[in-house]
């Protein structure tokens, strides 16, 4: 589910990784520091002062300017601005952003669709949820409109650096390319603003990590030099959080909402990770260098092959008695987060899951109303057969764990169009759309 473009707490279970992994100037390899952050506990912070004023945040943003510039890879081309902000002050600027990415036309197209997957509850107050969960989470913001970095003042005193160096780097990416505009740039495609937001929250959160070991080991750091971090931060539990601020609403909340805004930060973290390890020269992930795809954010090779996904677009309009409510695409990461949900339910292993969905190369689905009969046709194309059948089975396990009651019973077809498909129609039983609302087309790769 699309995130919005605020930093937050969970930011800290990376800052958690860094500090153990950076602590202490004698350890003899990445190797050692990796096993140690694995098995590492979660101490709170120390009781801190009240957050420094303007001025002392402006030098302390100083202070570690050079370092983040050069783990960036961003050198500052005006100069930067940084604020403090409090409780009242960030409610209104989240309310705010809420009220401009998710209006209520939007929250309720949204909720609806997610409910017909099963991964929300069809009366789930969206828009109070994501509130709720922004003011528990979010410690820090860069504001593009204003070109100011905000430090929520509720932060410790010692980890105002790292909170500074992670939204220092957002205020360097917005001189390198408008943020703002960037993300307008992708319309209606869904996975791949999801795809843009890991790549974002990913490059400031793998630069905030590598500045922050070096500044503990009294040297320069190189992230790239760690064991892969993936397996490490995929077995980390929420819980572990605590001692870093109440993660209560985050860890509540419904799968597909909390790993939506886990997933730029921690996923895009490991993607640049695996990415810079892989090339010489750390290319930028910004730019014509954006991933295209959660596909590429969750297999680095697809990124580095610049193996763009196939559009898939439906043919024809829906029908002058049915009313459209959403369309829009999902992406491997949701198709992925679709199946967990409703396999692991059922028993399965999230690995089935995750195997199935990976192959995805383009999906669309739409999801459409009349009267009280709802609708969603879900289009998906895959990298070979196989990638489709095993798809498409994974697909009719998870229904029949979502409809163990037999109240629907979608119909997950296997045809080709050129391309290995698969179209999923979630019907009531009885209803049945025209063939052509089920056309698509295919464009790209």
């Amino acid at each position: 589910m699309k995130g919005i473009e605020v930093s937050g707490k969970v930011v800290s279970l990376a800052l958690v990784v860094s500090s153990l992994a950076a602590c202490g100037e004698d350890r003899a390899t990445p190797q050692a520091e990796a096993a140690e952050v694995a098995n590492a506990g979660f101490e709170a912070p120390a009781q801190s002062a009240p957050l420094l004023a303007d001025t002392a945040l402006a030098r302390l943003m100083a202070e570690i300017q050079p370092a983040v510039e050069r783990s960036s890879g961003l050198t500052a081309t005006a100069p930067l601005n940084v604020t403090a902000t409090d409780e009242g002050r960030l409610r209104a600027y989240l309310e705010q952003q809420l009220g401009t990415e998710l209006p209520e036309e939007e929250e309720a197209a949204l909720t609806a669709t997610y409910a017909r997957l099963g991964l929300v509850p069809a009366d789930l107050d969206l828009r109070g949820l994501l509130s709720d969960l922004l003011q528990e989470q979010v410690v820090g913001y860069y504001d593009p409109k204003t070109d100011t970095l905000f430090v929520h003042d509720r932060v410790p005193a010692d980890e105002l650096a790292p909170v500074l160096a992670h939204e220092l780097v957002h205020a360097l990416q917005d001189q390198y390319v408008a943020l703002d505009s960037s993300i307008a740039a992708l319309g209606e495609r869904s996975d791949a603003l999801a795809a843009h937001q890991a790549a974002v929250e990913g490059h400031a959160t793998f630069a905030m990590m590598e500045w922050q070991a070096g500044a503990m080991t009294g040297g320069e750091a190189d992230l790239t030099q760690f064991p892969d971090l993936g397996p490490m931060l995929e077995s980390l539990d929420l819980s572990q959080l605590g001692d870093f601020g109440s993660v209560d609403v985050l860890a509540a909340a419904p799968a597909v909402v909390r790993e939506g805004l886990i997933f730029p930060y921690i996923s895009g973290l490991v993607f640049l990770q695996r990415a810079w390890k892989s090339l010489e020269g750390r290319p930028l992930p910004l730019g014509d260098g954006l991933p295209e795809s959660t596909e590429q954010v969750l297999h680095v090779e697809k990124w580095i092959e610049r193996d763009s996904p196939t559009t898939v677009e439906f043919s024809e309009s829906v029908a002058s008695d049915w009313d459209e409510i959403r369309a829009m695409d999902l992406g491997e990461f949701e198709t992925r987060l679709f199946l967990r949900e409703h396999l692991s339910a059922a028993g399965h292993s999230i690995a089935i899951a995750d195997e199935a969905a990976a192959g995805w190369d383009g999906d669309a689905y739409r999801l459409i109303r009349r009267g009280d009969d709802e609708v969603l046709i879900w289009a998906s194309v895959w990298d070979s057969a196989a990638d489709a059948e095993e798809f498409a089975d994974a697909a009719r396990l998870a229904y029949a764990g979502l409809y163990g009651d037999g109240s629907r019973s979608p119909s997950v077809e296997r045809i080709d169009r050129g391309r290995p498909m698969v179209v999923i129609v979630d019907a009531p039983p009885g209803v049945r759309v025209d063939d052509g609302q089920l056309e698509v087309e295919l464009s790209g790769n």
